[in-house]
């Protein structure tokens, strides 16, 4: 069975004309309408599959990371405009973001990147930046560290706003401004084997494990290239099987979710396929994900 001659997402095959391609083509076609569901997981199982890539790169701002939040409500939104039979799904992917907070000391150590910045080069972290972008700020003497410290963290009894993942224990500094000074400060710390402890205000943002097994227990929610996902998700709906597609993060708008039901025994073929093939470089499931990579704050 030639992949060149699988249908398309696009719609159906244009009906074969005469020759021994087309003689395939027909044969093909009318596999798929005797047996949907064998056709399509023979169809997975042959099926290249371009690699998602690093969906949570480095970056010393955080907003370029992988955004749970995002991802589960564009996800959500989707599934939500699909109809009533996914409205669970998008009620579980809403509920598994969560935030708290706790007012903690912080050791500048851990910090690896800020909110914001005017700087649009994509350094891997803060020291990088600092590297970079801060060579005109002094910070080699023990002077240098304190005026720094001063004009960073000056008001001692202030709670300075920093944020926690626990799906991938990375700290992160809410600066207002430009992180000048801040990353000039971290760099001096690097370099000089140095270290500085700060009154934080630490937003925990975590998961929802329970509810992510829930959704495990009721759903495949499968992470993929758009194309990949368009043609599985054709011959799913030509085999009779519910599913739907659902958006990712705007970050990586070349990935989707494909959404199945486990109530139809019939997925776990076509999903066994996927995965036997193409896990984990070419498809991700979601909620295994979520459970895979988890670093909890440790609160003390």
């Amino acid at each position: 069975m030639s992949d060149a001659n699988l249908p398309s997402p696009s719609g159906s095959p244009k009906k074969p004309k005469s020759g021994p391609v087309d003689i395939e083509t027909w044969a093909n076609v009318l596999l798929q309408k005797l047996f949907p569901v064998w056709y399509c997981v023979r169809y997975v199982s042959e099926m290249p599959m371009e690699m998602i890539g690093d969906i949570n790169p480095r970056s010393f701002l955080s907003h370029r990371w992988l955004s749970v939040s995002a991802a589960n409500t564009a996800a959500a939104n989707s599934l939500e405009q699909a109809g009533d039979q996914w409205k669970d799904c998008a009620q579980l992917l809403k509920k598994i973001y969560k935030t708290k907070r706790y007012k903690r000391y912080l050791s500048m150590r851990n910090i690896t990147a800020v909110e914001s910045s005017v700087v649009d080069y994509d350094y891997q972290d803060i020291v990088e930046y600092a590297e970079n972008e801060c060579k005109d700020i002094p910070k080699h003497h023990a002077e240098h560290f304190d005026q720094l410290t001063y004009e960073v963290f000056g008001d001692k009894s202030q709670h300075f706003p920093f944020a926690y993942r626990e799906w991938d224990g990375r700290y992160y500094f809410c600066n207002d401004g430009e992180p000048r000074n801040f990353a000039s400060l971290l760099m001096h710390c690097r370099d000089k084997g140095r270290d500085l402890t700060v009154k934080a205000d630490i937003e925990i943002q975590h998961i929802d494990m329970r509810t992510v097994e829930i959704m495990r227990s009721r759903y495949w929610v499968l992470l993929m290239k758009r194309e990949s996902a368009y043609q599985i998700a054709y011959l799913v709906r030509a085999s009779k099987i519910p599913c739907q597609l659902a958006e990712f993060e705007w970050r990586r708008s070349d990935l989707v979710f494909l959404v199945l039901k486990k109530t139809d025994y019939r997925t776990a073929q076509i999903v066994e396929a996927l995965f036997h093939r193409h896990f984990p470089r070419g498809v991700i499931e979601w909620g295994r994900y979520l459970c895979t990579h988890n670093v909890p704050f440790r609160n003390r």
